[in-house]
């Protein structure tokens, strides 16, 4: 996995040919949202995106992938440069820091 941070509020991490791009918290710049808000990490967020199941939220105009554990919400920055923005991922096996409370 390689990583780079650009000079603003994002990271990006190259996995499998695709790029993927994190925002950092807003609250804390120097984590990542969903670390943050929601306990998860880029594995996390890897393994659904992979590994999980993907359907297209038509109200939302994103893409929701799904394993037993992960929810990750995500859209194409540039799909014919397979790069992908993840909105959050969220760890589904509950716990408050699961909603981001």
């Amino acid at each position: 996995m390689k990583q780079s941070s650009s000079p603003n509020k994002y990271l990006r991490v190259s996995e499998g040919g695709y790029v993927f791009v994190f925002k950092y918290d807003a609250d804390d710049p120097s984590q990542l949202h969903i670390v943050v808000r929601h306990l998860t990490t880029i594995d996390d967020a890897l393994d659904a995106f992979f590994d999980g199941e993907k359907i297209w939220n038509i109200q939302r105009q994103r893409f929701e992938s799904r394993t037993d554990q992960i929810l990750l919400y995500w859209y194409w920055i540039d799909e014919s440069q397979k790069v992908v923005m993840v909105v959050s991922c969220i760890n589904l096996s509950g716990g408050s820091y699961s909603l981001g409370v």
